[in-house]
């Protein structure tokens, strides 16, 4: 998906249309927000924020509307985010902080909203709503399905890949969950590497071995659109549905299993610039990343030490 520019109408009916679990009193005070900056054709970058509260103040628009847009527009950028629609160096710390200077609140930073320690749970969750075998045809689906949606939950942990990245990934390259490794092109047409622990593993062998089909693409969809990749809306909505269910009101997106991996492995010592390649970080504060002096094998003997698995995470190992 191409990254946007300014804030537009489809991509705002998009995002309205995925306000599934919003009230209709939300979503219009939502659509009426982002009406304003699809009008004033609202550039996408870190100024945004700040720009947009001095639209509203010039307009003179109540301090309890503005508080209510501007949270409008925080969930639109998430979105955007969660659906890879954001430039690599996009910093939404930074667009917070320019607009509390904006505001002329500069007695602290951004605080970073941290980690939720329940996100394992998001595997579980999927591990646990696979049915057994059926030779009924739409219990077979179903069951494709659940598969599919624990390998792509046990995937996004183990490589804290991009959506788009997990979304794009083919069996070929994962080898039907042989692969530990896979050499992707990101953001930014870097290459790295994903890694995949034994659990996502065996995830994808399981998934894969359940189907009876040739195409390609690792995680497809099983039903109107058999065969066609899974969307990164998809996998989305997936994530969503796990949070709702759950009760984790910190997990907003797919997004969430890389802010996740990147705390746990900072914590448990590994060093930043190996955290930063493992991620493929791009933004202005990764710039000091080269590639090439992080070696692949020291990424794996790492990856080995550093980072407890899903059940390990949730048992509070350490």
């Amino acid at each position: 998906m191409k990254n946007l520019n300014n804030v537009t109408e489809d991509s705002v009916n998009a995002f309205l249309a995925s306000l599934q679990d919003a009230s209709i009193n939300t979503r219009n005070a939502y659509g009426a927000a982002l009406a304003l900056a699809v009008t004033a054709k609202l550039p996408i970058n870190e100024g945004m924020l700040a720009g947009f509260g001095a639209q509203l103040t010039k307009r003179k628009y109540a301090r309890a509307t503005r508080q209510l847009y501007l949270a409008a527009l925080r969930r639109y950028l998430q979105w955007l985010d969660a659906t890879d629609q954001l430039d690599a160096d996009f910093n939404r710390a930074k667009a917070e902080a320019k607009l509390k200077v904006a505001k002329g609140d500069t007695r602290g930073g951004y605080r970073h909203r941290p980690a939720d320690p329940d996100l394992p749970k998001i595997i579980g969750f999927y591990d646990d709503k696979i049915p057994p075998l059926s030779d009924e045809a739409k219990a077979a689906r179903k069951r494709l399905e659940a598969l599919r949606a624990a390998a792509v939950m046990h995937t996004l942990y183990a490589s804290a890949g991009r959506v788009s990245e997990v979304a794009s990934l083919t069996r070929a390259q994962v080898a039907d969950g042989r692969a530990s490794e896979v050499l992707i092109t990101g953001k930014g047409n870097k290459q790295r590497m994903l890694f995949l622990t034994p659990e996502a593993q065996a995830a994808i062998r399981a998934y894969c071995n359940a189907r009876d089909d040739s195409y390609d693409p690792l995680f497809i969809s099983h039903g109107r659109n058999m065969g066609q990749p899974l969307s990164r809306m998809s996998i989305w909505l997936a994530v969503k549905a796990a949070v709702k269910a759950l009760g984790l009101s910190k997990i907003t997106s797919p997004h969430s299993f890389r802010h996740y991996r990147a705390t746990q492995l900072l914590n448990e010592g590994m060093p930043l610039e190996s955290v930063q390649a493992y991620l493929g970080h791009a933004s202005p504060e990764t710039t000091r990343i080269v590639y090439a002096h992080t070696k692949t094998a020291v990424l794996r003997d790492q990856l080995g030490t550093y980072g407890l698995n899903p059940t390990e995470a949730l048992s509070g190992k350490t």
